[in-house]
């Protein structure tokens, strides 16, 4: 649980609402908003531990391509969110 930060534990709670609105709610696009922005932060702020050369477990910093696979995702939820919101205004 120490490596669980703040925003690691948000995005798992932004990843099981999103879960649970594709299974109650059958809204596809605020399903993926939700898990994107969930994903988005579970990977580019979970830091994993690993053994280093003496056998001590340290944290190992997180790789540069996770980092932007987790913005990628992030904006990506933007974009989808902004997408809903002019689906409904065009719809209203």
């Amino acid at each position: 649980m120490k490596n669980l930060s703040l925003s690691v534990i948000i995005g798992i709670l932004f990843s099981a609402i999103g879960t649970a609105s594709l299974f109650l709610t059958r809204d596809p696009l605020m399903a993926a908003i939700w898990l994107s922005f969930g994903n988005g932060l579970i990977v580019s702020n979970l830091r994993l531990k690993r053994m280093d050369e003496q056998g001590n477990l340290v944290v190992a910093p997180v790789p540069k391509v996770r980092l932007y696979v987790g913005l990628g995702l992030i904006v990506m939820a933007v974009l989808l969110l902004l997408f809903q919101v002019y689906l409904d205004l065009t719809h209203a």
